[in-house]
């Protein structure tokens, strides 16, 4: 019933957007729809995982493959007359869609892309950037239908405001067709008819959209090096600097964290300390002179541009970059090379990525999936206490799964991130990476996760990365901002 909902809608509105929390059943129907159509452009994370999956499977190996002389590049994708996915683990099975070379600068500048970019490797690209790319592709396959599934996921709020811009110009070109699937109420575009998806049935949006679209907080023109906010404080620092560039000193001394410790505590363990720090991509500076310390009872949110290496800087702290060698880094109190054994490094950190999400592959059931969070491993665990599993009963229940026995296979993608997500918390861990944890969640269970960090604050160290201004738990002390530095 919901397919001829859709395709009445359509028929009615070439140009549709709709915001729905029920993102996965929602883009099921629109692709039924479009699998029906000739000429279709997709721009999706799914696309994005799947080159991803298909050129490294394991987070590790993306940083690994970087160096392989055979790797696609980004010029590949978008100007190779047959472009296939391929490697010693996958292939398509068919070629990609044929683009317009003579589109190609139209293309890098509604991704906002410099030209540059054409001679990097794919996988050295953030999930940003690689979205960006395939939205350059999508321009230069003369599409009759565009379907943008999820349009800002993963993008920075400077990048979303110009993005929006462009959609909105992209609709108003006659005989094109084009479908966004939002999942974000705050997210919907000027213009554009609006409707709302739920319970199989679409209703047109009772609010009222934007006149234009939104501008960000803070544009990215105005950060020209790391910047450090103390959230408790207000006050702006640089990680070189002793002093801090806006805010009061004496506030800082005098003033406490959420859980009462002093904020300045420099006698607190130094979990993380990296010096000097600098990490290249052929010409481009990922990282570049990072100086960045990281205190036992510090919760750090960490935010940057597309590219600005945030991706990166979780590969060094969980010691998956090759590059850890490189530089003056310390990890939990041991050095890269001196020392540091890896796998019980990993042993003391809670981790989450959306790659992790997309690979993990073990056939378990919900609640032995919370139940490796007490161990090292990814796979099914031995010897878990009857407390243990209590405690993974609990946290189901309250993330709202009911039956703890159901196959973490059978699940949305959006609930299986959640529920990774809570096995890399339950233990709980030292320190706990998270990397964009409230992408595509519903507003409930952003509520909940967040619940559950402010919880978690006062025995583990929170590090998370996120596009969102100000979407974190309260008991966030620092914001780190990261440029972005132009290629070389």
């Amino acid at each position: 019933m919901e397919f001829k909902r859709f395709e009445a809608l359509i028929e009615m509105f070439p140009q549709v957007q709709i915001f729905s929390t029920e993102g996965e059943d929602l883009d099921r129907v629109i692709t039924h729809f479009l699998n029906q159509r000739e000429n279709v452009s997709t721009m999706s994370e799914a696309m994005q995982r799947k080159i991803q999956q298909a050129l490294a499977p394991f987070f590790q190996q993306r940083f690994i493959s970087l160096h392989d002389a055979e790797a696609p590049l980004v010029r590949n994708l978008l100007l190779d007359k047959k472009f296939f996915l391929q490697t010693d683990r996958y292939i398509d099975d068919m070629a990609w869609p044929l683009t317009d070379p003579e589109k190609l600068g139209e293309a890098l500048n509604i991704a906002d892309l410099a030209e540059g970019i054409l001679d990097r490797k794919l996988l050295s690209l953030s999930n940003g950037e690689l979205r960006r790319v395939l939205l350059a592709r999508m321009w230069m396959e003369k599409p009759e239908w565009v379907y943008f599934n999820d349009l800002f996921g993963g993008l920075d709020p400077e990048y979303r405001a110009h993005l929006a811009g462009c959609v909105a110009d992209l609709a108003k070109r006659p005989g094109l067709k084009v479908v966004v699937r939002l999942a974000r109420e705050d997210e919907l575009l000027p213009e554009i008819p609006a409707f709302v998806y739920a319970d199989k049935t679409f209703t047109q949006y009772a609010g009222e959209l934007p006149k234009a679209a939104a501008t960000p907080k803070f544009k990215k023109a105005e950060l020209k090096d790391y910047e450090i906010v103390d959230l408790r404080g207000g006050a702006h620092c640089h990680p070189e600097q002793t002093k801090c560039v806006e805010g009061s000193q004496k506030a800082l001394d005098s003033s406490t964290s959420p859980n009462g410790s002093a904020q300045n505590d420099t006698d607190a363990e130094i979990l993380f300390d990296l010096k000097h720090v600098n990490v290249r991509f052929g010409d481009t500076d990922v990282l570049k002179n990072l100086n960045w310390t990281v205190r036992k009872g510090e919760h750090w949110a960490v935010m940057g541009e597309n590219g600005a290496g945030k991706s990166t800087l979780l590969g060094m702290l969980t010691a998956d970059h090759p590059q850890i060698y490189n530089n003056d880094i310390t990890l939990l109190g041991e050095r890269p090379g001196h020392g540091l054994n890896i796998w019980d490094h990993k042993a003391k950190l809670g981790f989450f990525s959306p790659e992790m999400a997309l690979q993990y592959r073990e056939d378990l059931s919900l609640l032995d999936v919370l139940c490796t969070g007490f161990t090292p491993n990814l796979c099914r665990a031995e010897n878990i206490t009857w407390e243990e599993k209590a405690k993974a009963r609990e946290w189901l229940t309250y993330l709202g799964f009911e039956d703890t026995s159901i196959s973490i296979r059978k699940i949305s993608p959006i609930d299986k991130r959640l529920v990774l997500m809570a096995r890399a918390a339950i233990r709980p861990p030292k320190v706990l990476l998270l990397d964009e944890p409230t992408q595509g969640l519903k507003g409930e269970y952003r509520e909940k996760l967040f619940h559950l960090l402010q919880l978690l604050s006062t025995e583990t160290t929170i590090i998370m990365v996120s596009h969102y201004e100000e979407e974190w738990p309260p008991c966030m002390t620092h914001l780190l901002r990261m440029p972005k530095f132009s290629l070389n």
